[in-house]
């Protein structure tokens, strides 16, 4: 997690790129606020799910990824799948399925219960898988809402390096919907940072 914290070159080159800056705010129609990064060595196999049942905002809609390949990816390290139009489907949240989740405490299937509700929801709307089988440099951009995953890793050997950042558009308010707890960020500089 935010290994652009550690590394200059991540910052910068990747997390901080200015032209991707540009297109992401152009895209929201909102400056953009660097919030954070995920780095993988191997596919994550992750079940389908989306980016908003982690990092939600009010109003909805603004948060966006862009996911960057430091490998080749195909079917056999785990490329990544996602659900095209989706993201146009009405939001997950707790609400939606059985939480197990109190004003105190999260449920202890709370996560599972929800990726389940996201298959549900995949069969329900017939949507088909697709994979993104990126050369080394590919970007993809996604919106929170759009449903995806990490595909079944076929050689356990292979490595599918890769990092994802999330940002968030200014003037929202920024949270966790599972826990229900705020995104906090902090200012350094006249600059918002992580």
């Amino acid at each position: 997690m935010d290994a652009h914290e550690l590394s200059p070159l991540l910052n910068n080159t990747f997390f901080r790129n200015k032209q991707l800056l540009l297109l992401l705010e152009f895209l929201l129609g909102k400056t953009i606020i660097p919030f954070h990064t995920i780095n993988f060595i191997y596919g994550s196999e992750q079940r389908a799910h989306s980016d908003s049942i982690h990092m939600s905002t009010a109003p909805q809609g603004y948060l966006i990824a862009a996911w960057t390949a430091f490998d080749d990816c195909d079917e056999n390290n785990g490329a990544l799948r996602f659900y095209p139009k989706s993201h146009r489907l009405p939001y997950i949240t707790c609400r939606d399925y059985n939480s197990g989740n109190t004003p105190l405490l999260l449920g202890k299937l709370s996560y599972e219960n929800y990726e389940d509700k996201v298959e549900e929801v995949i069969r329900e709307h017939g949507f088909q898988e697709q994979y993104f089988f990126a050369k080394k440099g590919d970007v993809l951009i996604w919106h929170a809402n759009l449903i995806h995953g990490g595909s079944a890793i076929r050689n356990k050997n292979a490595t599918r390096r890769s990092m994802v950042a999330h940002y968030f558009a200014e003037e929202v308010i920024c949270y966790h919907e599972i826990s229900q707890r705020p995104a906090l960020m902090h200012v350094k500089k006249n600059k918002t940072e992580i």
